[in-house]
């Protein structure tokens, strides 16, 4: 008798608490798509880039459109940091993503923020064109002998890069 008491309360107090969660505000995962997929900027990208791209997706809440952070530590099991920077330049090159913040030394991570930038480079192939000249000759001058040179190169080549798009 006193086992069908306690399960029949077990039970009722079970529902009870269920209506309750019911009643309660319950956030909804915001919408998110790749923006992009099909246009001109994105067809250019390379399958580790477009990777990278869906990692930063996958990290997006739907409040932290400017406060992403991907670093090497979380995708060195499935690339290497060199083509892991390489997925990063052709990202910001083709405009779909901003930096916010470089991490550089101090051990601090880089920022970066989704860009709607790909929008003006879908019009016009051109540009497209001369973005993918420019990361070529990076990655070319990338495998050349270290100087103060060739990193001053690199460092002016990636301002043309922002010169290309706009930005600046």
């Amino acid at each position: 008798m006193d086992w069908e008491k306690n399960y029949k309360n077990q039970n009722r107090i079970k529902s009870r608490n269920q209506n309750e969660r019911k009643k309660a505000y319950q956030p909804v995962t915001p919408f998110k798509t790749v923006e992009g997929v099909g246009a001109q900027p994105f067809k250019r990208l390379s399958p580790h880039s477009v990777w990278v791209l869906l990692r930063f997706y996958a990290k997006f809440t739907g409040f932290n459109r400017n406060d992403l952070s991907l670093t090497y530590g979380e995708v060195k099991s499935a690339m290497s940091n060199l083509l892991f920077s390489r997925s990063i330049w052709q990202l910001i090159g083709f405009g779909f993503i901003d930096v916010k913040r470089f991490g550089r030394l101090e051990r601090n991570c880089s920022i970066f923020s989704f860009s709607n930038r790909w929008r003006s480079l879908a019009d016009d192939p051109k540009r497209c064109d001369s973005i993918q000249a420019i990361l070529e000759e990076i990655e070319h001058l990338k495998r050349e002998k270290g100087s103060p040179e060739k990193r001053a190169r690199i460092r002016t080549l990636r301002n043309s890069l922002f010169k290309v798009q706009g930005k600046i």
